[in-house]
């Protein structure tokens, strides 16, 4: 019998290789996530200007019925959830300034109740978004 092997593989190596050991500062936020973070601050704003303005006009200037109250909840769910956001962008970005060893795992918790909550707030107005429609369509009915 002839053996054949790949002489490609010939010089694997066994050892376990972290590629991750020469970062050695672990606060280090890329420009790149602080542009990112800088963007979606930005378009977070917008978001609960319009979102206010909507809160403002559905809550104090219009007659309540049935559709304008899922839009007015509807507006209120996307708002905390844009308020959520900006906090949380606005975290990303200090954490390169807060960045002490003491503060990192409250760090993490934060960010993970955070988390929680907007998608709590995603769900919620996405929810909101299915009744409104459920409710125009039984209208035309």
């Amino acid at each position: 019998k002839t053996i054949t092997r790949d002489l490609s593989l010939s010089n694997l190596t066994s050892r376990y290789v972290d590629y991750g050991e020469s970062i050695r500062d672990t606060c280090f936020v890329s420009l790149e996530l602080k542009a990112m973070a800088a963007v979606c601050m930005a378009v977070s704003l917008c978001g609960l200007v319009g979102n206010g303005l909507v809160l403002g006009f559905l809550g104090c200037h219009m007659k309540q019925n049935s559709s304008t109250t899922y839009i007015l909840y509807l507006a209120i769910a996307d708002f905390c959830m844009l308020l959520l956001f900006l906090l949380l962008m606005l975290a990303v970005l200090n954490f390169s300034l807060f960045c002490l060893y003491d503060f990192i795992s409250l760090y993490s918790k934060v960010v993970l109740a955070v988390d929680i909550l907007c998608q709590y707030f995603q769900l919620s107005s996405l929810a909101f978004l299915t009744a409104v429609s459920v409710e125009q369509c039984l209208a035309v009915f």
